[in-house]
């Protein structure tokens, strides 16, 4: 069970800063020899701590001619400062991820577990203009459910995205039927050679992003959004197509 001390060290304060605003919780209106006593912190250290709780609003000074004293704020404080920094980092939060979305060479990769998880790649996929797939569509469609694949697809047709698919011989017949009814001329295949009867993971390019996704248990997926990647992964998808049938 979590104790007062670990709920406020998940708030950001220091191990010290706690036993300083604990005892001046309990005790009241203290001075430095007294709070120093109490914790059991050095005098030189415990005016650092003071500081520090002073500018959190914990803690309040109060003067009596040369002598300081020292009183905790309402613990309410604690509620009040963290909604501040979340209302702060909403505000800011716009302009972090333009900075993050701005980095050229760092590739953003996100990891997906199980097939409801896996799915959200396939709706970020609808963002694209045309795909380039490598797959055992039948085992994508075994793994993932025909209804999802019925109803995806004729999104795919909505958006005008074309996709070419490089598939095993197993899925042309099975399948393959779905895209091919429904995408028409947005769709186009090549085979891979009859001893490849079978693909763990499947390859889909767009854009500047590359995802994998195994269709074996266990189902997971990654997403790699990079440029580079993504245009290697198009050539090499380029040179296979112009070689199959």
């Amino acid at each position: 069970m979590e104790t007062i001390n670990d709920r406020l060290r998940q708030l950001g304060l220091l191990e010290n800063e706690i036993k300083v605003y604990l005892y001046l919780l309990e005790q009241g209106l203290s001075s430095p020899p007294q709070i120093a006593r109490g914790t059991k912190i050095s005098r030189p250290n415990l005016y650092g701590l003071l500081q520090s709780l002073k500018e959190k609003s914990l803690v309040t000074e109060q003067k009596h001619g040369q002598r300081k004293t020292y009183l905790a704020a309402d613990p309410s404080i604690l509620v009040h400062t963290l909604e501040s920094r979340t209302e702060a980092m909403k505000q800011v939060l716009p302009d972090l991820r333009a900075l993050f979305a701005s980095q050229k060479n760092k590739p953003q990769i996100k990891f997906f577990e199980g097939a409801e998880q896996v799915k959200e790649i396939f709706y970020e996929m609808l963002e694209a203009k045309s795909v380039l797939g490598v797959s055992s569509t039948k085992k994508l469609y075994d793994t993932f459910g025909w209804d999802f694949f019925k109803t995806y697809i004729p999104k795919m047709r909505e958006r005008g995205i074309f996709l070419k698919d490089i598939l095993t011989q197993d899925s042309i017949n099975t399948s393959a039927r779905v895209p091919i009814s429904v995408l028409k001329s947005m769709y186009e295949t090549r085979l891979l050679p009859k001893n490849i009867d079978s693909i763990p993971v499947d390859v889909l390019i767009w854009d500047d992003k590359v995802a994998l996704i195994s269709v074996e248990q266990p189902v997971f997926g990654t997403l790699i959004k990079n440029t580079a990647i993504a245009e290697i992964m198009k050539i090499m998808f380029d040179l296979s197509w112009k070689q199959l049938s």
